[in-house]
């Protein structure tokens, strides 16, 4: 099969100055990920050919690139042609404007926009094959998976949708975008002699379609349709009875993400939690390319990073970048030759190439495109988007949500058009003003740079009136970990492990500290647990991305579902004392003031109100890492161990508190359906010929060890 990428731009590209698909995915722009995928997903194998459909303002620089890239002659197996399509502002636009072209000869696969996937479309294009030789009137396939990213934000093409389909056939039924939970209605002829008809909701459109060249006569007979999913798709299925087609589908496994500015962040959180294995930071096939995997870390070989600096796991450390001494980066992406200064730190960031952080700046969620620079002591808060070459004066702080850039904003009643037509000699000075400003000068021209947001001496207009649609940076990017959750029964297993990281020997270790060198593995787990679950909590982050975290954490630490469960059990009880002073600040307010005087009884029951508190808010997630008996017994075996003696982990001053109350705790947890009676009583069997130290707290549940004989007894 031949393919069609339509290259279009997103609203946010203007203010931004990059296109979508030029979108940096670590080394590489996005375009050549999507080329790379088509690729691997052999599209045709007697002479693969693939047509780029942009814009004409963008189609001259995505040429050159394919130049460079080596994309222009046919030895990679492809045949690569680029299309400038002039004044083409939507997919059917694009899609009539390939139809006059008329270099499409038979079934082609469509790729809305620039796309970043690992999941195999042979087996989608077999199916879709099959159903032509049965049906010529088998119009389109629509690719479907399950949310890759929970960065995505609502509103977007890649929302979930909920899908009425024939279980049998796969024929597409019925189809609703952006579907929230709720009621709808479904008419009596969807079901027509078929003997069942599939509702399933949580998919999402993967921007990925396998058409019939009748689609595109389809398109040109009806120039009302301007989008595929928006359009099409609802304009066949209400037109059924002139005999088209539609079926559906689905990617079982894999990535599959569209590049769009709501889901751009989580898409590069995902690459570097290795979810879209093999396009991975140090597997680029660039022969040059020396970038080194180390405990959840990518440091390129070519970048100095201080010795003293420190870098969580999560974060990419491109080539050429420079980390000086004291500045920390969390969960940070840095593209090439990107410098962040002495004592910055920079927190869940993405810089694209030869951007700059100044020495004791505090940079928060924030993106900053190619050669941005932020000075000195500056401040950008949560959301920030500096624009290419923008600059942040020395001291000065950018509010949350703010988008800066060299571009004007649009006046009202501006149409885009005449901005570029009376802008062309304005913007040429805008650059060359912006220019003296980073290397320190006075500008010959004076620009009235927007100085209230970026300082007296910083280059850049504010776009805030985009809003959020224009921020590539999503309000919440806690997730800023592998995106995808693995079914956690042993039918994912293989899923898992085909994506589990592999470890560096020590040699590779030497200039990189990764989070607290001195620290033990088993110390460090619980920290990074006990850290998900606080911030969690904090920012309010359901359960499934909860245990997307800690699932992303137990693979990458090869940990086991009860290694999991006890630290976050542990975690839950710590919360139920006052903070240690190991607890970071942004934490505290989750602990109580107030110590409990155990010794009395409101005491004790006032430790028990506040855990069975936290049993009900958390049970759910704890019951997905309480696989089986054996996992509640090294529960409570955990338990025991944080009762002998203060608990390491953040936020557990004093374990032993818990020590009295014991099999109260193991009732409420007993009644909390996380530990069932067998594990009860085969923890105590296991404590039958132990020491009589050991047996203590098994001899503490005499009266609930007997009382669950007895229920069990009556239940036989």
């Amino acid at each position: 099969m031949q393919a069609i990428v339509l290259l279009h731009d997103e609203e946010c590209s203007r203010p931004l100055g990059t296109p979508t698909w030029a979108m940096p995915i670590g080394d590489q722009p996005a375009v050549e990920m999507t080329l790379r995928w088509l690729q691997r997903s052999a599209i045709d194998e007697a002479g693969r050919r693939v047509y780029l459909v942009a814009s004409s303002s963008s189609a001259g620089q995505l040429s050159a690139y394919l130049q460079q890239a080596g994309w222009a002659v046919p030895w990679r197996g492809m045949v690569i042609n680029v299309l400038a399509a002039p004044g083409c502002l939507s997919e059917g636009e694009a899609l009539r404007f390939v139809a006059q072209e008329d270099i499409v000869k038979g079934d082609f696969v469509l790729v809305s926009g620039s796309v970043l996937g690992n999941a195999d479309l042979l087996p989608a294009m077999q199916a879709h094959a099959a159903r032509r030789n049965a049906d010529r009137q088998a119009l389109m396939t629509l690719l479907l998976h399950r949310q890759s990213s929970s960065a995505t934000m609502p509103g977007t093409i890649s929302g979930t949708c909920m899908v009425a389909a024939d279980p049998c056939s796969k024929q597409l039924l019925r189809l609703e975008q952006c579907w929230t939970r709720g009621t709808t209605s479904l008419g009596t002829h969807i079901f027509g002699e078929r003997n069942a008809v599939a509702v399933r909701s949580g998919y999402q459109l993967s921007g990925v379609y396998i058409c019939a060249q009748d689609a595109l006569v389809l398109l040109s007979d009806n120039f009302d349709y301007q989008s595929i999913a928006s359009d099409l798709v609802p304009g066949v299925l209400a037109e059924q009875e002139l005999g088209s087609t539609l079926y559906i589908h689905e990617l079982a496994r894999g990535y599959v993400e569209q590049v769009c500015s709501s889901a751009y962040v989580g898409m590069l959180a995902d690459m570097v939690g290795r979810w879209t294995y093999p396009w991975v930071p140090d597997n680029t096939g660039d022969r040059s390319g020396s970038c080194r995997f180390n405990r959840g870390t990518y440091v390129d070989a070519s970048a100095f990073v201080a010795p003293s600096s420190r870098i969580t796991k999560g974060s990419l450390v491109g080539r050429g970048s420079r980390v000086d001494v004291g500045a920390c980066l969390n969960r940070c992406i840095l593209g090439r030759d990107c410098h962040i200064g002495e004592s910055s730190t920079l927190q869940a960031s993405c810089l694209h190439a030869q951007a700059c952080v100044e020495d004791n700046c505090q940079v928060s969620f924030a993106l900053l495109g190619e050669r941005a620079l932020v000075r000195s002591h500056a401040h950008l808060e949560t959301g920030t988007v500096l624009a290419k070459h923008t600059v942040v004066d020395a001291a000065h702080c950018v509010s949350a949500g703010t988008c800066v850039s060299l571009a004007q904003p649009m006046s009202a009643g501006e149409s885009e058009d005449e901005g570029e037509d009376t802008s062309a000699e304005q913007h040429g000075l805008i650059q060359t003003a912006a220019a003296a400003l980073a290397a320190g000068g006075i500008p010959e021209t004076a620009v009235a740079f927007h100085t209230d947001t970026v300082g007296p001496f910083g280059a850049g207009f504010a776009w805030k009136e985009l809003g959020s649609k224009a921020f590539l940076v999503p309000p919440s990017l806690s997730t800023f970990t592998g995106q995808l959750e693995p079914a956690p029964d042993s039918e994912a297993g293989d899923f898992t492990k085909a994506r589990r990281v592999k470890s560096l020997d020590a040699s590779t270790t030497d200039d990189v500290s990764i989070e607290d060198p001195g620290q033990r593995p088993t110390d460090q787990f619980k920290c990074e647990v006990s850290e998900t679950i606080l911030r969690c909590i904090t920012e309010g982050i359901s359960h499934n991305n909860a245990v997307i975290e800690l699932n992303g954490l137990k693979i990458a630490e090869d940990r086991t579902f009860a290694d999991c469960a006890r630290y976050v059990f542990i975690t839950m009880l710590s919360l139920c004392l006052p903070p240690s002073s190991s607890v970071k600040p942004e934490y505290m307010r989750l602990f109580p003031d107030a110590q409990v005087d155990i010794c009395g009884r409101e005491g004790r029951l006032e430790l028990l109100r506040r855990l069975n508190g936290q049993l009900k808010a958390w049970k759910g997630l704890l019951q997905r890492f309480l696989k089986s008996n054996d996992d509640q017994v090294e529960l409570l075996l955990s338990f025991e161990e944080y009762c002998l003696e203060d608990a390491d982990v953040p936020g557990a001053p004093c374990g032993s508190l818990f020590s009295g109350l014991f099999p109260q705790v193991v009732k409420l947890c007993y009644d909390h359906e996380l530990l069932c009676e067998e594990a009860i009583l085969a923890w105590a069997r296991e404590k039958e010929h132990a020491a009589q130290e050991d047996r203590r707290f098994v001899e503490l549940c005499v009266e609930l060890l007997e009382w669950l004989d007895d229920a069990e007894e009556e239940s036989d």
